[in-house]
């Protein structure tokens, strides 16, 4: 036996800091540059831990890995070796190494391996989604890569997975082929090698395999990464372990047993994970592949015109055993997964009744479709499913019938909500009262007999549901505050978006209401001057006139209560908007992240005594007494965060606000639409009374007015004897000869009403003129009468558009 010699502490500018790892023959140590800060992990042939004497097998077999590593693998998810400068340290470490044979400098991994991952408390009951895809994804490609080159791994393990950090995530590498070897095209190893725990069991039957046993490997870790715990009764012995894993079919993907060895073999995932619905069923179908006893079908499906060319497509071996007519295979192992994780599931969570939803969403996939899978998995009416989005989501708050839920989805964002889901028709709550905790069998079995001891295996697992189940109701409470947080700023902004709306309504009520003052003013001051010529029939004149008044006056009073309204809406909507600034000042909506409503921290440690205790073989019929304390405060908990009054109120007061704005959307609609009748009304009303106003002048004209010449009229009267008061009837004509023409006439709405001074002239009469020399001729008269007309309109066609 080789006695190992020490490394040193120092060699040049090189520290050695700490040991990463051992294994049966190899030891992993942190070495650092001082100068330049670079780390590298060292790995050397070591001692035997059992002590036993090194074979000329064991330093084959790490000449083996230094090849492998430093001349034919290269992939991103496996370890890289590093050329370390300069080559003096490397011949330092080579004096202490162990018969001579060479070191091994790879890339530091600084997140550890995939086995201090899983042995986090939070990752009990398996990892989080986005972990669980990069996991397998690397592995997948790892494994194929090292496939490809005609490699079997053979100790695929989670202390042979680790982490290297890349920005702000972690890439998954795989390391130590100490156990690899090259496969020809016939080959099959007959030794027995890798953790049982992870090998296949034709490993251990079996005096022949090939690289399915791989295969196996990355299903059962596969298995341990979603659920926290390996798929095969892992704390039995290997011959029982190996006796029930025989017997499972096809299908089963998993095997327990009970507190009273009563066995059950699953085909599905054990429903204690943090994986979307979506991805786990499929999952399910894979690990049919991974898991399958019988080594020759391992990996494989039957051939099939649909499975054709998939295999080479995927870097996979393609058509096995044959030709397609006997009954050949098509290697899917790796295809089939790339499928899985290459799909878009889109995750939703249920405000109402706090449930997570998922669906898988490709461009085709339409608004109907999701609401119509909503409403399969919630119950809620189509009609009555809002969608709000959180602020992740980089794009308007607001979803349509136009809106593709493939853009809804957000990469890299599992474990958190992509939408949430709102049932509109709730008046009373947002977040349904009477919510029903979803507590694991494994819980309630206990508390249907809390004296009852249990054997270790099952007090694990009892301890790892508790944790999740008391973690999990953390997380929903935190999602519904998120979520009812998001719901009310989705609603501030819908109603803040109606701002200008509001103030462009009050804006065209108002200029009607001008408009209206505008003819109002108009009927008088016509009633008044064609009163003092005393030359209409009283009888006609005076119906006339009480017609105009009377018509002035309705949609006077109508345009008035319009405005009324208007001034309503506007105080009513902008206590709306203030109400729904302050809901979201709520205390309960700031902070929530960072709070701890369950007492997780508290659950962490009662964890970790019984994990300690299980671990150390010192457990009695109390040893779940501690988490089944912490499960009872956590619902006694859960019953007074949901029951709060501040909650309620709050949900109380955004449903107020909604279910006024609703109100005061609908008010407006009507506001609008009578605005747009008393516009009409208004035009016609003012060309109506422009008509009959220019009728009775015509008619007075005609009446009085006969052939003449040289510029006298027949009855001796002169030209300012036939219209003394008609300038201050129509005032706002300036004398032809007193301004000049300026182009269309302006009006001012209640501007002061000068009259023009007429001028009485002997002069000879011209036919283009009406008895005033210096006044309007009819011409004149006619264009400035159209101008009015025109210019009434043109303030009503303004309102409009103010309107629109």
């Amino acid at each position: 036996m080789i006695k190992p010699f020490e490394d040193p502490p120092l060699i040049g500018d090189w520290c050695r800091e700490k040991r990463l790892g051992n294994g049966g023959f190899g030891v992993v140590t942190l070495w650092r540059n001082k100068q330049t800060q670079q780390a590298v992990a060292i790995k050397k042939f070591h001692i035997l831990q059992d002590r036993s004497e090194i074979t000329d097998k064991h330093c084959e077999r790490w000449r083996n890995e230094v090849k492998l590593m430093t001349e034919t693998v290269q992939n991103e998810n496996i370890v890289r070796t590093v050329d370390v400068q300069p080559g003096a340290f490397i011949q330092e470490l080579l004096r202490s190494s162990a018969n001579g044979l060479p070191v091994l400098c790879m890339e530091y991994c600084e997140g550890g391996d995939l086995r201090r991952v899983l042995n986090r408390v939070e990752n009990c009951s398996g990892l989080r989604e986005q972990d669980v895809r990069d996991v397998l994804r690397s592995l997948r490609n790892a494994v194929a890569y090292l496939h490809s080159l005609k490699i079997t791994h053979r100790d695929i393990k989670p202390e042979n997975f680790v982490l290297k950090q890349h920005g702000d995530r972690f890439i998954y590498k795989l390391t130590d082929l100490g156990y690899a070897k090259a496969l020809d095209k016939q080959s099959l190893n007959a030794s027995l090698v890798g953790t049982v725990e992870y090998i296949a069991p034709d490993l251990i039957y079996c005096d022949r395999y090939n690289c399915s046993v791989d295969y196996w490997s990355m299903g059962v870790i596969g298995y341990e990464i979603i659920t926290g715990i390996r798929p095969f009764i892992p704390h039995a012995p290997i011959t029982r372990w190996m006796m029930h894993v025989q017997q499972k079919k096809p299908a089963d993907i998993a095997i327990t047993e009970d507190n009273r060895e009563n066995y059950t073999y699953h085909t599905e995932i054990f429903t204690e994970n943090h994986i979307s619905n979506c991805f786990r069923k499929q999952l399910e179908r894979w690990f049919m592949l991974a898991l399958e006893w019988n080594p020759k079908q391992r990996g494989y499906v039957p051939y099939t015109a649909a499975t054709k060319g998939e295999g080479s497509a995927n870097g996979e071996n393609g058509v096995k055993n044959g030709s397609p007519a006997n009954g050949s295979t098509v290697l899917k192992i790796f295809s089939l997964l790339d499928q899985i994780l290459e799909k878009r599931v889109l995750v939703l969570f249920s405000l109402y009744d706090c449930r997570w939803i998922d669906l898988e969403v490709t461009p085709e996939t339409s608004m109907g479709m999701l609401r119509n899978h909503v409403y399969e998995s919630t119950g809620i009416p189509v009609d009555e499913i809002d969608f709000i989005l959180p602020l992740e989501q980089k794009r308007e708050p607001r979803v349509d019938n136009d809106t593709r839920p493939f853009d809804l989805y957000l990469e890299d964002f599992y474990g958190k909500p992509m939408v949430y889901v709102v049932h509109r028709g709730s008046r009373e709550s947002i977040v349904q009262r009477d919510l029903k905790p979803c507590i694991p069998k494994s819980i309630t079995d206990v508390f249907q007999n809390i004296k009852i001891k249990l054997k270790p295996h099952m007090l694990r697992q009892f301890i790892a549901n508790s944790y999740y189940f008391i973690a999990r109701e953390q997380q929903l409470y935190v999602f519904v505050l998120d979520g009812v947080r998001n719901y009310g700023l989705t609603l501030n902004d819908s109603i803040a978006r109606r701002k200008d709306e509001v103030g462009r309504m009050n804006k065209v009520v108002y200029a009607i209401l001008g408009g209206v003052e505008y003819h109002k003013l108009t009927v008088h001051h016509a009633r008044d001057a064609l009163n003092a010529a005393k030359r209409i029939p009283t009888a006609s004149f005076e119906t006339a006139t009480e017609q105009w008044i009377e018509k002035c006056t309705r949609i006077e009073a109508n345009v008035r209560k319009l405005a009324e309204m208007a001034d309503k809406i506007s105080r009513r909507y902008e206590s709306v908007l203030k109400r729904s600034r302050d809901a979201l000042r709520h205390t309960l909506l700031h902070g929530y992240e960072q709070q701890d409503y369950f007492g997780l921290k508290n659950v962490e440690g009662r964890y970790e005594q019984t994990r300690a205790r299980i671990l150390e073989k010192i457990t009695n019929e109390k040893s779940h007494m501690d988490m089944s304390q912490a499960v009872y405060e956590c619902l006694k908990r859960r019953d007074v965060l949901l029951r709060d009054s501040g909650f309620l109120e709050l949900q109380r007061q955004l449903l107020d606000v909604r279910h006024e704005m609703q109100e005061i959307e609908k008010v407006m609609e009507k506001v609008v639409e009578l605005t747009e009748k008393y516009k009409r009304e208004l035009a016609r009303l003012t060309l109506e009374h422009h008509d009959e106003v220019w009728k009775m002048l015509s008619s007075i004209d005609n009446s009085h007015q006969t052939p003449a010449s040289n510029g006298e009229q027949s009855n001796g009267i002169n030209g300012s004897a036939c219209f003394a008061d008609f300038d201050d009837m129509m005032p706002v004509f300036a004398s032809t000869r007193s301004r000049p023409n300026t182009g269309k006439a302006k009006f001012l709405v209640g501007g002061e009403m000068t009259p023009l001074p007429s001028s009485v002239s002997n002069n000879s009469f011209d036919g283009n003129h009406v008895c005033v020399e210096d006044g309007p001729d009819v011409d004149d008269l006619i264009a400035a009468n159209d101008t009015l007309i025109n210019t009434t309109n043109d303030l009503l066609s303004d309102s409009l558009l103010l309107l629109k």
